[in-house]
């Protein structure tokens, strides 16, 4: 039997805290009301606010005002000394642009005494969710993380909101998620796909169409450019010829089954504005299938100047991806929010490009 209001809101406390790591309440999620609670259990308002007051103070929940309490991100508290620890999420490892990119954050946090958690969501929000947790659970003073699916609406802004109330500052890179003023550093992608989009047009090519990605920023911001790019040249744009993929279609798109629906939307176009090298290697392929080749029956241009645009696929025109830089700006960028604390800064990286023989002078 339990006897005074002590006892009470510790075997609360103890209640919640045991159903936590049962995981009947996970993480981000909403635990029952203190009406509820009161309710439940038979004990006073009082001293269920005093039970979940001091899980508060242990950072094991968080309270919002007016939405409830909820169970907390784990992670070091603003006060504790730091974990020489950074927190690295990407969407990928092994695509070429993430070596580059994992090599100028490791050179810029080794010589600052920093290692390297990293984490990999594969552009999957579920995975974004775990890899989050799980760094935080070891401990980091700072996040750098690329986005995933950042086109598309956030399922994991609390835990982000959690990250911030702990003090912890986060660099994205590549993308970002709108609605949160955070650091990043990215390609300016709409110039990008204006500048692919302006090389196709004076090599005399006036139907354009496009491949790109829609469910991460670059995707839209690259075909942003294609459209600024035929609107100043006072061109007309083919919606039919701008093809639209999310990172689950990549495989279903270019295996072979998709070939006749492809060729058909790009029929009549003379140059395709790729998303990224990827797509372009794939584009290249599907066209060989076919008995057509590059430049000869279409021009291609794409981004990210990868080992496939060089030789592996095709002499590809496309834009450099500065992968070891932007890596080394973000890990600069984050350890100056770690030891002086300064407000956001945008980083937005002007685009060169490596003309090859992608392209096809026309008449």
């Amino acid at each position: 039997m339990i006897n005074n209001e002590l006892s009470k809101h510790a075997v609360l406390s103890q209640w919640i805290k045991e159903n936590i790591e049962n995981n009947t309440f996970k993480i981000g999620e909403k635990i029952p009301s203190e009406n509820e609670l009161a309710s439940r259990f038979m004990f006073s308002r009082q001293t269920v606010r005093q039970a979940i007051g001091t899980l508060v103070a242990e950072g094991i929940l968080v309270r919002e005002h007016g939405r409830g309490t909820y169970v907390s991100l784990p992670g070091k508290k603003a006060s504790a000394e730091k974990a020489m620890r950074i927190g690295v999420i990407t969407t990928y490892l092994d695509d070429y642009v993430f070596p580059s990119i994992i090599h100028g954050i490791e050179e810029i946090l080794t010589d600052n005494g920093y290692t390297l958690s990293l984490g990999i969501t594969h552009n999957r929000p579920s995975d974004e969710e775990n890899c989050l947790i799980q760094i935080m659970q070891s401990g980091v003073d700072g996040l750098i993380v690329e986005g995933t699916k950042s086109a598309l609406p956030n399922p994991n802004g609390r835990l982000y909101e959690q990250i911030k109330e702990k003090h912890l500052p986060i660099v994205f890179i590549n993308g970002y998620y709108r609605g949160y003023n955070d650091s990043y550093i990215i390609l300016d992608d709409v110039k990008a796909g204006e500048m692919l989009t302006d090389i196709l047009i004076d090599n005399g090519h006036s139907l354009i169409g496009g491949i790109f990605k829609s469910d991460d920023l670059q995707g839209i911001g690259r075909y942003e450019g294609l459209l600024k790019s035929i609107k100043k040249n006072n061109l007309t744009v083919n919606d039919s010829s701008i093809i639209w993929y999310t990172t689950e279609d990549f495989s279903y798109f270019f295996e072979g089954r998709m070939d006749k629906i492809i060729l058909d939307r790009l029929n009549g176009v003379t140059g395709v504005v790729c998303y990224n090298d990827l797509v372009a290697a794939a584009l290249v392929r599907l066209l060989k299938r076919n008995g057509k080749s590059v430049p000869e029956d279409l021009s291609i241009v794409s981004v990210d100047n990868s080992f496939l645009a060089k030789h592996m696929v095709c002499n590809l025109t496309s834009i450099v991806y500065p992968g070891k830089k932007i890596g080394k700006k973000a890990a600069q960028l984050l350890l100056q929010h770690i030891n002086h604390s300064q407000k956001p800064e945008h980083v937005i990286l002007e685009p060169y490009v490596k003309i090859r023989d992608s392209v096809k002078k026309l008449p």
